[in-house]
């Protein structure tokens, strides 16, 4: 009889910002923004702005942590900013 080897998902590192510094206050700042404006997409705007330097998942993580975004909804919202951004660039 042939015993079956369960499979071992992949360990997930932990997300490393750049500047941790920045990414603190990108999350704060996130978090303010949600309480004044009531709008997810304020704050997820405000961060992405403030951390051009950092890795999608870094950005991920941070709209989580400072716009209440969903793990499902954060690609959705980085593809979005990231989208409306690039098209003010090539206008602009």
């Amino acid at each position: 009889m042939v015993k079956a080897v369960p499979e071992t998902l992949p360990v997930k590192l932990p997300i490393q910002p750049i500047n941790p510094t920045l990414y603190k206050q990108a999350i704060a700042q996130g978090k303010q923004t949600l309480a004044e404006q009531k709008s997810k997409a304020a704050a997820a705007r405000v961060i992405f702005q403030m951390l051009p330097d950092e890795s999608r998942d870094v950005i991920l993580q941070a709209f989580i942590d400072g716009a209440s975004v969903t793990p499902k909804g954060s690609p959705t919202y980085f593809y979005n900013i990231s989208r409306k951004l690039k098209r003010l660039k090539t206008k602009g």
